[in-house]
């Protein structure tokens, strides 16, 4: 009888689990809608290029999401329970608060898990696919190319301006203006053009047109008319293939190693250092948060009319500790010795719960629910 009452209640939980879960997914992803859709619209790229945006933003915050929704169901879940006479029902079958708190615990042990693999592996490779794909729609110049009626600066020190498009996707009446070397100033005017990419490389196919170059030194005007001209957009790439990857897109192998170049800065190892320690200790918070939801409601005297306290006991203490951890690991980076800290501030509320759950007394202040044990 016992084991078919953990698994209703595991499955129960993992119920509310999955529903507060992608019910707290919509609610963050619908606030960072707006950014990604500014990105795509400011880009000019397509709806395509939105949806994998978002898809890949999902795993960057799954690690925070699972603890919190996690907690979110365990409180319900024994709360109802709770007002519905059903723990009464099971203590009087003989389930001390221990055995009921077995089936939250088990949940919380296999989102450690869960959460481990998220930190580990999959959040990182997540970060490091959004970010590469953001670069990507930033050095797509087509998408620049292709807006009428708009001086648009590519690039630091130039820009592009072309009237209107034509039917076939070419650009009418276009206009660049080069002052990349302050010195010698260059303009370019055509009737019409054309963006092409051959070999990687982005051009401009510029038809029947005037190049104007100045020499600022000497005053000098040098003048060439073409017919067919080519700009060549290599130079306009910046350097960021050469960036420093953020720590978030690197995986734990990545960040030790990252952390012993000798060309890191100790800004820089202060940083990795609390990246790697966030990793292992943040899949902790679901074990936590749940054994947290279940002492509130399991132990103390039962009230029918409800535990609006209790449940309010528990957010608190929930979101203390979340907002502790946060705390501290934004002050590993600059004290290294902080960082014990913060696994105790996430794992000492499991003991304590566990005492509570398991003691057969408890203090006059903190009354416990009468039941077996």
């Amino acid at each position: 009888m016992i084991p078919r009452i953990n698994l209703y209640l595991f499955r129960q939980i993992l119920i509310a689990f999955l529903f507060s879960a992608v019910a707290v997914s919509f609610v963050v992803l619908f606030t960072q809608s707006f950014r990604m859709l500014s990105f795509v619209i400011d880009n000019s790229s397509s709806i395509l290029v939105f949806f994998q945006l978002m898809g890949l933003m999902i795993p960057t915050f799954l690690p925070l999401i699972v603890p919190i929704s996690l907690g979110i169901a365990v409180l319900f879940i024994y709360h109802k329970f709770a007002v519905d006479s059903e723990i009464v029902v099971m203590r009087t079958a003989g389930l001390s608060s221990m055995r009921l708190a077995t089936p939250a615990i088990m949940m919380g042990g296999v989102m450690v898990l869960l959460g481990g693999l998220l930190t580990l592996w999959v959040t990182p490779a997540a970060n490091r696919t959004l970010v590469s794909l953001q670069y990507q729609v930033r050095d797509e110049y087509s998408a620049v190319m292709i807006r009428p009626g708009v001086f648009n600066d590519i690039a630091d020190g130039l820009t592009f301006y072309a009237r209107r498009r034509s039917g076939n996707g070419g650009l009418q009446d276009i206009l660049v203006h080069d002052i990349r070397s302050p010195e010698k100033p260059v303009t370019i005017m055509a009737k019409r053009g054309l963006f092409t990419v051959e070999h990687g490389i982005p051009q401009v196919v510029v038809f029947e047109g005037k190049r104007q170059e100045v020499d600022v030194a000497s005053g000098r005007l040098q003048q060439l008319d073409f017919d067919r001209y080519v700009l060549d957009l290599q130079l306009l790439k910046s350097e960021k293939d050469a960036r420093l990857p953020d720590p978030r897109e690197l995986s734990v192998g990545q960040l030790i190693k990252a952390r012993e170049t000798p060309e890191m800065t100790s800004k820089g190892r202060g940083k990795i250092y609390a990246e790697i320690h966030q990793r292992l200790a943040g899949p902790f918070l679901a074990l936590t948060f749940a054994i947290i939801g279940v002492t509130v409601i399991l132990i103390g005297d039962f009230n029918r009319r409800g535990m609006t306290r209790r449940v309010i006991l528990a957010a608190a203490c929930i979101v203390i500790v979340q907002a502790a951890m946060l705390g501290l690991v934004s002050q590993i980076s600059k004290y290294p010795w902080v960082a014990p800290l913060l696994y105790l501030i996430i794992l000492a509320p499991v003991p304590l719960c566990l005492y509570l759950l398991k003691a057969p007394a408890l203090p006059d202040w903190f009354p416990r629910a009468k039941g077996a044990t």
